[in-house]
């Protein structure tokens, strides 16, 4: 499967709306990002593109799940308007029993800071977060806080 359906198929995914989260999607604010395809995932090729949300997926699965959690901890440490977030296959994530990851291709979306703390802001008004563990969300928190 090509990354950019890799990345179609997965946002199809997050924006379904889900019985067993009361009828809400993994990612209410879920789209089509801009997509860019790299070899291996590393500091030298990751740039925030503005305010597009972008997702930089390797090709193959080259790094581990720790490369790609150190790369986005650096990268967040570096560019203090974005929030840098890892998927890999390898890391198993669920909200009540439902898969978050794109199970395929190790990724990072990029994200302007401003813009998903927002997001997360309008949605902590919500019972939304009452279906995650609070493990999750120490973690996915953890890359933005």
């Amino acid at each position: 499967m090509t990354p950019l359906k890799v990345i179609a198929n997965w946002v199809s995914k997050v924006k379904q709306a889900r019985p067993e989260l009361n009828g809400k999607s993994i990612c209410p604010f879920a789209k089509m990002p801009g997509v860019i395809p790299v070899d291996k995932l590393s500091m030298k090729n990751i740039e925030p593109l503005g305010n597009q949300i972008t997702i930089y997926i390797e090709n193959t699965v080259e790094s581990t799940f720790e490369e790609l959690e150190t790369l986005c901890r650096r990268l967040n440490k570096k560019h203090k308007n974005y929030i840098f977030l890892p998927d890999h296959p390898q890391k198993k994530n669920f909200i009540n029993g439902v898969e978050t990851g794109n199970e395929h291709l190790p990724l990072i979306i990029v994200q302007t800071r401003k813009e998903l703390l927002t997001a997360r802001s309008l949605l902590e008004k919500t019972d939304y977060y009452e279906f995650w563990s609070e493990e999750y969300i120490k973690e996915i928190k953890s890359y933005g806080d």
